[in-house]
Protein backbone atom coordinates (compact mmCIF):
# COMPACT_ATOMS: atom_id res chain seq x y z
CA UNK A 1 0.00 0.00 0.00
CA UNK A 2 1.37 3.36 -0.97
CA UNK A 3 1.53 5.71 1.58
CA UNK A 4 1.93 9.65 1.80
CA UNK A 5 3.05 11.28 4.99
CA UNK A 6 2.33 14.87 5.45
CA UNK A 7 3.38 17.05 8.09
CA UNK A 8 0.80 18.80 10.12
CA UNK A 9 2.70 22.50 9.33
CA UNK A 10 2.16 21.95 5.99
CA UNK A 11 -1.97 21.09 6.72
CA UNK A 12 -1.77 24.58 8.64
CA UNK A 13 0.00 26.74 5.90
CA UNK A 14 -2.32 24.72 2.80
CA UNK A 15 -5.22 24.97 4.54
CA UNK A 16 -6.08 21.57 2.82
CA UNK A 17 -6.99 18.15 4.43
CA UNK A 18 -7.29 15.70 1.29
CA UNK A 19 -4.34 12.99 0.70
CA UNK A 20 -4.70 13.54 -3.10
CA UNK A 21 -4.05 17.36 -2.96
CA UNK A 22 -0.59 16.57 -0.69
CA UNK A 23 0.04 13.84 -3.33
CA UNK A 24 0.18 16.24 -6.16
CA UNK A 25 2.69 18.66 -3.84
CA UNK A 26 4.86 16.38 -3.88
CA UNK A 27 5.12 14.86 -7.10
CA UNK A 28 6.68 18.10 -8.90
CA UNK A 29 9.83 18.84 -6.59
CA UNK A 30 12.22 21.01 -8.01
CA UNK A 31 9.16 22.61 -10.62
CA UNK A 32 9.01 26.63 -10.38
CA UNK A 33 5.98 28.40 -9.53
CA UNK A 34 4.08 29.95 -12.18
CA UNK A 35 3.67 32.76 -10.09
CA UNK A 36 7.73 33.22 -11.45
CA UNK A 37 6.67 34.06 -15.09
CA UNK A 38 3.25 35.94 -14.29
CA UNK A 39 0.61 38.11 -12.30
CA UNK A 40 -2.55 36.04 -12.00
CA UNK A 41 -5.24 38.75 -12.05
CA UNK A 42 -8.99 38.16 -11.41
CA UNK A 43 -11.88 38.79 -13.46
CA UNK A 44 -14.70 40.75 -12.02
CA UNK A 45 -19.01 40.14 -12.05
CA UNK A 46 -21.22 42.84 -12.73
CA UNK A 47 -22.11 44.45 -9.94
CA UNK A 48 -25.49 43.98 -7.92
CA UNK A 49 -28.11 46.89 -9.96
CA UNK A 50 -25.96 47.25 -12.82
CA UNK A 51 -26.95 45.64 -15.93
CA UNK A 52 -26.05 44.76 -19.83
CA UNK A 53 -26.48 48.07 -22.02
CA UNK A 54 -29.51 47.02 -24.07
CA UNK A 55 -27.34 49.38 -26.80
CA UNK A 56 -24.14 48.54 -28.52
CA UNK A 57 -21.33 50.42 -27.31
CA UNK A 58 -17.34 50.36 -27.52
CA UNK A 59 -17.27 48.30 -23.81
CA UNK A 60 -17.66 44.66 -23.89
CA UNK A 61 -18.07 42.13 -21.13
CA UNK A 62 -16.51 38.51 -21.58
CA UNK A 63 -18.15 35.88 -20.30
CA UNK A 64 -17.21 32.25 -20.28
CA UNK A 65 -19.59 31.06 -22.34
CA UNK A 66 -18.22 33.53 -25.21
CA UNK A 67 -15.30 31.56 -25.80
CA UNK A 68 -16.43 28.62 -28.48
CA UNK A 69 -14.72 25.35 -27.43
CA UNK A 70 -11.62 27.38 -26.01
CA UNK A 71 -10.53 28.07 -29.45
CA UNK A 72 -12.66 31.06 -30.67
CA UNK A 73 -14.15 34.27 -30.00
CA UNK A 74 -17.36 36.02 -31.85
CA UNK A 75 -16.32 39.74 -30.19
CA UNK A 76 -19.69 40.83 -32.13
CA UNK A 77 -21.94 38.90 -29.58
CA UNK A 78 -20.10 40.06 -26.80
CA UNK A 79 -22.63 41.40 -24.09
CA UNK A 80 -21.87 45.82 -23.83
CA UNK A 81 -21.91 47.53 -21.41
CA UNK A 82 -22.17 51.45 -19.98
CA UNK A 83 -19.00 53.85 -20.20
CA UNK A 84 -19.91 54.85 -16.32
CA UNK A 85 -19.81 50.90 -16.26
CA UNK A 86 -16.73 50.40 -17.54
CA UNK A 87 -14.75 52.90 -15.44
CA UNK A 88 -16.04 51.26 -12.40
CA UNK A 89 -14.50 47.82 -13.67
CA UNK A 90 -11.24 49.21 -15.67
CA UNK A 91 -8.73 47.26 -13.55
CA UNK A 92 -10.28 44.06 -14.94
CA UNK A 93 -9.47 45.20 -18.94
CA UNK A 94 -7.73 42.29 -20.20
CA UNK A 95 -5.65 43.15 -24.06
CA UNK A 96 -4.62 41.81 -27.16
CA UNK A 97 -2.25 38.49 -26.69
CA UNK A 98 -2.89 38.18 -22.77
CA UNK A 99 -3.49 34.57 -21.55
CA UNK A 100 -7.03 33.55 -19.67
CA UNK A 101 -7.50 30.50 -18.08
CA UNK A 102 -11.02 29.96 -16.57
CA UNK A 103 -11.33 28.98 -12.77
CA UNK A 104 -14.59 28.40 -12.36
CA UNK A 105 -17.15 25.33 -13.79
CA UNK A 106 -14.69 24.23 -16.50
CA UNK A 107 -11.41 25.23 -14.93
CA UNK A 108 -8.17 24.79 -16.31
CA UNK A 109 -9.10 25.82 -19.78
CA UNK A 110 -7.11 28.19 -21.60
CA UNK A 111 -7.40 30.86 -24.31
CA UNK A 112 -5.24 33.88 -26.08
CA UNK A 113 -7.41 36.43 -26.54
CA UNK A 114 -6.63 37.93 -29.91
CA UNK A 115 -7.98 40.61 -32.61
CA UNK A 116 -9.98 42.70 -29.95
CA UNK A 117 -12.09 45.24 -32.14
CA UNK A 118 -10.21 48.23 -32.91
CA UNK A 119 -11.66 51.02 -30.34
CA UNK A 120 -13.15 48.18 -28.08
CA UNK A 121 -12.02 47.93 -25.21
CA UNK A 122 -12.95 44.28 -23.03
CA UNK A 123 -13.92 43.81 -19.53
CA UNK A 124 -12.86 39.91 -17.59
CA UNK A 125 -15.55 37.83 -16.24
CA UNK A 126 -15.21 36.49 -12.76
CA UNK A 127 -15.20 33.06 -13.71
CA UNK A 128 -11.92 33.62 -15.44
CA UNK A 129 -8.14 35.19 -14.85
CA UNK A 130 -5.41 36.44 -16.62
CA UNK A 131 -2.06 35.72 -16.74
CA UNK A 132 0.39 38.81 -17.09
CA UNK A 133 3.79 37.44 -18.49
CA UNK A 134 6.25 39.48 -16.20
CA UNK A 135 9.24 37.97 -18.64
CA UNK A 136 9.47 39.27 -22.68
CA UNK A 137 11.29 35.88 -22.91
CA UNK A 138 7.88 33.60 -22.45
CA UNK A 139 5.72 33.35 -25.04
CA UNK A 140 1.89 33.47 -24.26
CA UNK A 141 1.85 30.30 -27.15
CA UNK A 142 4.20 27.96 -25.33
CA UNK A 143 2.98 29.05 -21.66
CA UNK A 144 -0.14 28.06 -22.81
CA UNK A 145 0.60 24.67 -23.81
CA UNK A 146 2.31 23.90 -20.96
CA UNK A 147 -0.40 24.82 -18.74
CA UNK A 148 -3.13 21.84 -21.38
CA UNK A 149 -0.44 19.89 -20.48
CA UNK A 150 -1.38 16.86 -18.27
CA UNK A 151 1.67 17.86 -15.60
CA UNK A 152 -0.38 21.09 -14.89
CA UNK A 153 -3.97 19.65 -15.22
CA UNK A 154 -3.41 17.12 -12.47
CA UNK A 155 -2.89 19.82 -10.48
CA UNK A 156 -5.60 21.67 -10.92
CA UNK A 157 -7.83 19.54 -10.31
CA UNK A 158 -5.94 18.61 -7.23
CA UNK A 159 -6.26 22.32 -6.06
CA UNK A 160 -9.96 22.56 -7.39
CA UNK A 161 -12.32 23.67 -4.45
CA UNK A 162 -15.01 20.99 -4.80
CA UNK A 163 -18.11 22.87 -4.48
CA UNK A 164 -21.23 22.08 -6.69
CA UNK A 165 -19.95 24.40 -9.37
CA UNK A 166 -15.70 24.01 -9.02
CA UNK A 167 -13.48 26.74 -8.58
CA UNK A 168 -10.24 27.10 -8.08
CA UNK A 169 -8.35 30.46 -5.97
CA UNK A 170 -6.02 32.93 -8.01
CA UNK A 171 -3.62 32.11 -5.14
CA UNK A 172 -3.44 28.63 -6.14
CA UNK A 173 -2.89 29.27 -9.67
CA UNK A 174 -0.31 31.04 -8.72
CA UNK A 175 1.25 28.01 -7.14
CA UNK A 176 1.18 25.53 -10.04
CA UNK A 177 4.46 24.26 -10.44
CA UNK A 178 6.13 24.07 -13.71
CA UNK A 179 9.13 22.77 -15.01
CA UNK A 180 11.64 25.18 -16.19
CA UNK A 181 10.83 27.57 -19.10
CA UNK A 182 13.68 26.61 -21.44
CA UNK A 183 15.37 29.04 -24.17
CA UNK A 184 12.74 31.69 -26.43
CA UNK A 185 13.87 29.55 -29.27
CA UNK A 186 13.04 26.20 -28.22
CA UNK A 187 9.57 28.09 -26.96
CA UNK A 188 9.07 28.57 -30.64
CA UNK A 189 10.46 25.20 -32.43
CA UNK A 190 7.56 23.54 -29.69
CA UNK A 191 4.86 26.07 -30.80
CA UNK A 192 5.52 25.73 -33.94
CA UNK A 193 5.12 21.67 -33.61
CA UNK A 194 1.95 22.59 -31.79
CA UNK A 195 0.59 24.66 -34.55
CA UNK A 196 1.15 22.14 -37.51
CA UNK A 197 -1.16 19.59 -35.46
CA UNK A 198 -3.43 21.91 -34.34
CA UNK A 199 -3.63 22.59 -38.16
CA UNK A 200 -3.63 19.18 -39.37
CA UNK A 201 -6.56 18.65 -37.10
CA UNK A 202 -8.72 21.20 -38.37
CA UNK A 203 -8.07 19.89 -41.70
CA UNK A 204 -9.59 17.11 -40.33
CA UNK A 205 -12.56 18.79 -39.00
CA UNK A 206 -13.44 20.91 -41.31
CA UNK A 207 -13.72 17.74 -43.87
CA UNK A 208 -15.98 16.32 -41.16
CA UNK A 209 -18.20 19.67 -41.42
CA UNK A 210 -18.72 18.99 -45.06
CA UNK A 211 -19.55 15.62 -44.84
CA UNK A 212 -22.30 16.49 -42.17
CA UNK A 213 -23.83 19.94 -43.92
CA UNK A 214 -24.03 17.86 -46.88
CA UNK A 215 -27.11 15.56 -45.21
CA UNK A 216 -29.18 18.44 -45.42
CA UNK A 217 -28.69 18.38 -48.87
CA UNK A 218 -28.95 14.55 -49.53
CA UNK A 219 -32.56 14.79 -47.69
CA UNK A 220 -33.53 18.06 -49.73
CA UNK A 221 -32.82 15.84 -52.95
CA UNK A 222 -34.08 12.41 -51.68
CA UNK A 223 -37.25 13.57 -50.99
CA UNK A 224 -37.81 16.43 -53.81
CA UNK A 225 -38.03 19.15 -51.92
CA UNK A 226 -36.90 22.83 -53.06
CA UNK A 227 -36.34 25.59 -50.48
CA UNK A 228 -36.25 29.51 -51.53
CA UNK A 229 -33.80 31.25 -49.89
CA UNK A 230 -34.47 33.58 -47.26
CA UNK A 231 -31.90 35.95 -48.70
CA UNK A 232 -34.71 37.43 -51.48
CA UNK A 233 -37.18 37.93 -49.14
CA UNK A 234 -37.87 41.37 -47.33
CA UNK A 235 -37.34 41.13 -43.61
CA UNK A 236 -40.70 43.21 -43.00
CA UNK A 237 -43.53 41.33 -41.68
CA UNK A 238 -46.55 42.34 -43.23
CA UNK A 239 -49.95 40.20 -42.34
CA UNK A 240 -53.49 41.04 -43.52
CA UNK A 241 -56.15 40.65 -41.31
CA UNK A 242 -57.54 37.20 -42.87
CA UNK A 243 -54.38 35.59 -42.43
CA UNK A 244 -54.61 36.24 -38.44
CA UNK A 245 -58.26 34.47 -38.35
CA UNK A 246 -57.75 31.58 -36.44
CA UNK A 247 -53.79 31.89 -36.20
CA UNK A 248 -51.11 32.73 -34.43
CA UNK A 249 -51.50 36.57 -34.45
CA UNK A 250 -47.59 37.65 -34.68
CA UNK A 251 -46.57 39.08 -37.85
CA UNK A 252 -43.54 36.92 -37.36
CA UNK A 253 -45.34 34.05 -38.07
CA UNK A 254 -46.96 35.06 -41.05
CA UNK A 255 -43.66 36.64 -42.52
CA UNK A 256 -43.42 36.56 -46.75
CA UNK A 257 -40.40 33.74 -46.59
CA UNK A 258 -42.22 31.21 -43.71
CA UNK A 259 -45.66 32.00 -46.42
CA UNK A 260 -43.73 30.92 -49.99
CA UNK A 261 -41.08 28.57 -48.21
CA UNK A 262 -43.84 26.10 -46.80
CA UNK A 263 -46.05 26.81 -50.82
CA UNK A 264 -42.48 25.61 -52.05
CA UNK A 265 -42.37 22.47 -49.26
CA UNK A 266 -45.71 21.37 -50.35
CA UNK A 267 -45.46 21.90 -53.99
CA UNK A 268 -42.37 20.19 -54.45
CA UNK A 269 -42.28 17.61 -51.72
CA UNK A 270 -42.22 13.85 -53.42
CA UNK A 271 -44.34 11.96 -50.86
CA UNK A 272 -47.17 13.06 -48.16
CA UNK A 273 -46.61 15.60 -45.64
CA UNK A 274 -47.90 14.93 -42.28
CA UNK A 275 -48.50 16.42 -38.96
CA UNK A 276 -46.23 15.22 -36.15
CA UNK A 277 -48.72 14.54 -34.13
CA UNK A 278 -50.37 12.15 -37.22
CA UNK A 279 -47.46 9.72 -36.38
CA UNK A 280 -46.89 10.21 -32.82
CA UNK A 281 -48.48 8.26 -29.61
CA UNK A 282 -47.22 10.78 -27.33
CA UNK A 283 -46.35 14.49 -26.92
CA UNK A 284 -45.06 15.83 -23.76
CA UNK A 285 -42.19 17.65 -22.17
CA UNK A 286 -41.39 17.49 -18.20
CA UNK A 287 -40.74 19.96 -15.76
CA UNK A 288 -37.75 21.44 -14.09
CA UNK A 289 -37.56 20.94 -10.07
CA UNK A 290 -36.36 24.18 -8.06
CA UNK A 291 -32.40 24.26 -8.41
CA UNK A 292 -30.63 22.98 -5.17
CA UNK A 293 -33.95 21.18 -3.69
CA UNK A 294 -34.59 17.90 -2.05
CA UNK A 295 -35.61 16.52 -5.78
CA UNK A 296 -32.18 16.06 -6.96
CA UNK A 297 -29.41 13.29 -5.94
CA UNK A 298 -26.18 11.69 -7.34
CA UNK A 299 -25.74 9.35 -10.52
CA UNK A 300 -25.56 6.47 -8.32
CA UNK A 301 -29.08 6.80 -6.66
CA UNK A 302 -30.96 9.14 -9.17
CA UNK A 303 -32.26 8.86 -12.41
CA UNK A 304 -30.94 10.49 -15.28
CA UNK A 305 -32.44 14.52 -15.55
CA UNK A 306 -31.54 15.73 -19.05
CA UNK A 307 -32.02 19.29 -20.15
CA UNK A 308 -31.86 20.67 -23.87
CA UNK A 309 -28.19 21.74 -23.04
CA UNK A 310 -27.24 18.20 -22.56
CA UNK A 311 -28.01 17.25 -26.25
CA UNK A 312 -25.40 17.75 -28.49
CA UNK A 313 -24.95 19.16 -32.12
CA UNK A 314 -24.51 15.95 -33.43
CA UNK A 315 -27.89 15.09 -31.76
CA UNK A 316 -26.64 12.72 -28.89
CA UNK A 317 -27.03 13.17 -25.11
CA UNK A 318 -24.20 13.94 -22.81
CA UNK A 319 -23.94 11.59 -20.53
CA UNK A 320 -21.20 13.16 -18.28
CA UNK A 321 -23.01 16.25 -17.77
CA UNK A 322 -26.30 15.15 -16.38
CA UNK A 323 -27.88 15.74 -13.12
CA UNK A 324 -30.19 13.77 -11.26
CA UNK A 325 -33.39 13.56 -9.50
CA UNK A 326 -34.58 11.18 -7.18
CA UNK A 327 -36.86 8.16 -8.30
CA UNK A 328 -39.57 8.94 -6.49
CA UNK A 329 -40.03 12.39 -8.38
CA UNK A 330 -39.54 10.16 -11.36
CA UNK A 331 -42.01 7.72 -10.45
CA UNK A 332 -44.70 10.48 -9.34
CA UNK A 333 -43.98 14.35 -10.00
CA UNK A 334 -42.80 13.33 -13.36
CA UNK A 335 -43.76 10.41 -14.32
CA UNK A 336 -45.83 11.37 -17.53
CA UNK A 337 -42.02 12.55 -19.18
CA UNK A 338 -40.29 9.41 -18.64
CA UNK A 339 -38.26 8.74 -21.35
CA UNK A 340 -38.02 5.56 -23.34
CA UNK A 341 -35.23 4.17 -25.35
CA UNK A 342 -36.04 5.70 -29.28
CA UNK A 343 -37.86 8.61 -27.98
CA UNK A 344 -36.90 11.61 -30.38
CA UNK A 345 -36.12 14.80 -28.09
CA UNK A 346 -36.84 18.39 -29.38
CA UNK A 347 -35.53 21.59 -27.66
CA UNK A 348 -38.36 24.11 -27.51
CA UNK A 349 -37.01 26.99 -25.27
CA UNK A 350 -34.30 29.33 -25.22
CA UNK A 351 -30.63 29.39 -27.22
CA UNK A 352 -30.68 25.70 -27.95
CA UNK A 353 -34.12 26.14 -29.43
CA UNK A 354 -34.47 23.75 -32.62
CA UNK A 355 -31.39 20.93 -31.34
CA UNK A 356 -32.99 17.42 -31.99
CA UNK A 357 -31.66 13.63 -30.58
CA UNK A 358 -32.56 10.54 -29.92
CA UNK A 359 -32.58 8.92 -26.73
CA UNK A 360 -30.07 5.41 -27.33
CA UNK A 361 -30.22 4.23 -24.03
CA UNK A 362 -32.16 1.61 -22.02
CA UNK A 363 -31.19 3.51 -19.14
CA UNK A 364 -34.30 5.36 -17.16
CA UNK A 365 -34.56 9.16 -17.66
CA UNK A 366 -36.51 12.30 -17.79
CA UNK A 367 -36.56 15.31 -19.41
CA UNK A 368 -37.39 19.21 -18.25
CA UNK A 369 -40.10 21.82 -19.86
CA UNK A 370 -37.31 22.73 -22.06
CA UNK A 371 -37.83 19.52 -24.58
CA UNK A 372 -40.31 18.05 -26.13
CA UNK A 373 -40.35 14.42 -26.44
CA UNK A 374 -41.96 13.17 -29.71
CA UNK A 375 -42.66 9.38 -28.96
CA UNK A 376 -43.43 7.72 -32.60
CA UNK A 377 -46.06 4.99 -33.82
CA UNK A 378 -44.18 1.85 -34.62
CA UNK A 379 -44.54 2.35 -38.17
CA UNK A 380 -42.47 5.07 -38.26
CA UNK A 381 -38.50 5.26 -37.95
CA UNK A 382 -37.55 7.27 -35.31
CA UNK A 383 -34.07 7.81 -37.22
CA UNK A 384 -35.40 8.61 -40.16
CA UNK A 385 -37.87 11.88 -38.15
CA UNK A 386 -34.98 12.90 -36.24
CA UNK A 387 -32.71 14.22 -39.52
CA UNK A 388 -35.78 15.41 -41.64
CA UNK A 389 -36.52 17.73 -37.85
CA UNK A 390 -32.58 18.47 -37.87
CA UNK A 391 -32.68 19.12 -41.95
CA UNK A 392 -33.78 22.81 -43.17
CA UNK A 393 -37.49 21.33 -43.50
CA UNK A 394 -37.72 20.79 -39.95
CA UNK A 395 -35.85 23.61 -38.84
CA UNK A 396 -38.64 25.90 -41.41
CA UNK A 397 -40.84 24.34 -38.96
CA UNK A 398 -39.71 25.49 -35.72
CA UNK A 399 -37.99 28.70 -37.16
CA UNK A 400 -41.51 29.96 -37.96
CA UNK A 401 -43.07 28.75 -35.03
CA UNK A 402 -41.02 30.11 -32.06
CA UNK A 403 -41.79 32.79 -30.43
CA UNK A 404 -39.72 36.04 -31.68
CA UNK A 405 -38.96 36.98 -27.58
CA UNK A 406 -35.76 37.43 -25.62
CA UNK A 407 -36.45 33.88 -24.97
CA UNK A 408 -37.64 32.48 -27.61
CA UNK A 409 -40.25 29.11 -27.01
CA UNK A 410 -42.38 26.89 -28.50
CA UNK A 411 -45.34 24.85 -27.02
CA UNK A 412 -46.51 21.43 -27.29
CA UNK A 413 -49.24 22.03 -29.26
CA UNK A 414 -47.31 23.68 -31.55
CA UNK A 415 -44.75 21.26 -32.25
CA UNK A 416 -47.81 18.57 -32.84
CA UNK A 417 -48.09 20.81 -35.90
CA UNK A 418 -44.78 20.40 -37.78
CA UNK A 419 -45.25 19.25 -41.20
CA UNK A 420 -42.95 16.19 -42.34
CA UNK A 421 -42.55 14.36 -45.92
CA UNK A 422 -43.01 10.82 -44.58
CA UNK A 423 -42.28 7.93 -47.38
CA UNK A 424 -42.72 4.57 -47.27
CA UNK A 425 -40.74 2.25 -44.24
CA UNK A 426 -38.91 1.23 -47.09
CA UNK A 427 -37.60 4.37 -48.05
CA UNK A 428 -37.44 5.95 -44.40
CA UNK A 429 -34.93 2.94 -44.19
CA UNK A 430 -32.86 3.53 -46.99
CA UNK A 431 -32.38 7.58 -46.11
CA UNK A 432 -31.35 6.50 -42.69
CA UNK A 433 -28.63 4.04 -44.04
CA UNK A 434 -27.01 6.85 -46.15
CA UNK A 435 -27.12 9.11 -43.98
CA UNK A 436 -25.30 6.79 -40.56
CA UNK A 437 -22.71 6.08 -43.43
CA UNK A 438 -21.98 9.65 -44.27
CA UNK A 439 -22.39 10.48 -40.05
CA UNK A 440 -19.84 7.69 -39.59
CA UNK A 441 -17.19 9.01 -41.71
CA UNK A 442 -17.38 12.17 -39.89
CA UNK A 443 -16.99 10.82 -37.15
CA UNK A 444 -13.73 8.81 -38.28
CA UNK A 445 -12.22 12.13 -39.55
CA UNK A 446 -12.88 13.85 -36.47
CA UNK A 447 -11.18 10.84 -33.98
CA UNK A 448 -8.37 10.81 -36.71
CA UNK A 449 -7.49 14.54 -36.08
CA UNK A 450 -8.00 14.43 -32.07
CA UNK A 451 -5.64 11.67 -32.04
CA UNK A 452 -2.81 13.54 -34.48
CA UNK A 453 -3.53 16.47 -31.96
CA UNK A 454 -3.05 14.02 -28.63
CA UNK A 455 0.10 12.30 -29.95
CA UNK A 456 1.93 15.52 -30.81
CA UNK A 457 0.77 17.10 -27.00
CA UNK A 458 2.24 13.61 -25.81
CA UNK A 459 5.67 14.06 -27.36
CA UNK A 460 5.69 17.72 -26.84
CA UNK A 461 4.67 16.97 -23.03
CA UNK A 462 8.05 14.58 -23.05
CA UNK A 463 9.90 17.13 -24.11
CA UNK A 464 8.52 19.54 -21.85
CA UNK A 465 9.83 16.88 -18.82
CA UNK A 466 13.18 16.61 -20.46
CA UNK A 467 11.90 12.73 -21.21
CA UNK A 468 13.65 12.69 -24.87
Amino acid sequence: MQTNKVNISNIIDKHRMDASFFMTENSYRGYVSLSKYVSVKGGKRIPKGEFFSFQRTDYLYLRLSDIDNFEAIDFAKFNSISEDLFIKLHRYQIEENELIISIAGTIGRTFIVKNIPIGKKVILTENCAKLVLKDNNVLPEYLRIVLESNIIQEQIYANRIKTTIPKIGLDRIGRLKLPAIPHVDIQSQIVEQHTQAQEAKQTKDREAKSLLDSIDSFILKTLGVILPSRDTYAKENKVTLSQLIGNRYDPYYHNEYFEEAFKHLKETSNYNLVRLRDISVLITSGITPKSGGDDYTDSEHGVAFIRSGNIDIMGEVDFDNLLYIKREVHDTRMKSSKVQNGDIMIAIVGATIGQVGIYHSSREANINQAIALVRLKDVYNPEYIKEVIKSSIGQLNLDRLKRPVARANINLEEISTMLIPVPEIEVQDEIVKSIVSIRQQAKRLQKEGVELLEKTKQEIENIILGNL
